[in-house]
């Protein structure tokens, strides 16, 4: 990210964090990648287990599966079947039972408004039961400054590129 995109998440992070704990959320802003990974890292023990939803930003911007591991966590990662259905689905149920669920969102507003267009349910059941804890990481790509440019992001960017990396054949990946 340019410094100056960088500057103008500075200003705009304070009225999106308040809007988030007005809602209940523990809301936090990092500048860096390391100082993300870091924080979220120092959230799970070593005797905890984890779960991951569907998400890049954690896999490889990250790298918090790698990170979690290197701590010795039970990470229960539906990316893991490779290919395999009945070992996704399995690896999908364990992820609700986890004490720590790591999820992203396709878009948050600045006035704290989370959307999330999930394909096959997880990261939305992830997040709204079964987990002790959930940890929602949403780089600044995705802050947006009102609902109706959220669910465009959401519709028109985000879920076209999801779905051309997982090879499906929708109309959105005209």
């Amino acid at each position: 990210m340019i410094e100056i995109e960088k500057e103008q998440m500075r200003k705009r992070a304070p009225r999106m964090l308040e809007a988030l704990k007005k809602k209940n959320f523990d809301a936090y802003f990092f500048e860096t990648i390391a100082e993300a990974r870091n924080f979220i890292t120092g959230q799970v023990r070593s005797d905890e287990t984890a779960g991951f939803g569907g998400s890049i930003t954690l896999r490889q911007g990250l790298g918090l599966v790698d990170a979690l591991q290197d701590k010795s966590v039970t990470v229960y990662d539906h990316w893991d079947a490779n290919g395999d259905p009945p070992r996704r689905l399995e690896l999908k149920r364990k992820q609700q039972g986890v004490d720590v669920f790591l999820t992203s969102k396709n878009a948050v507003t600045v006035d704290g408004i989370v959307v999330n267009l999930d394909g096959g349910g997880n990261r939305v059941a992830g997040t709204c039961s079964g987990p002790k804890r959930v940890i929602v990481v949403v780089g600044a790509n995705k802050v947006v400054e009102n609902i109706d440019v959220a669910i465009h992001r959401t519709r028109h960017h985000a879920s076209p590129l999801n779905a051309i990396r997982l090879e499906r054949e929708t109309p959105c990946t005209e």
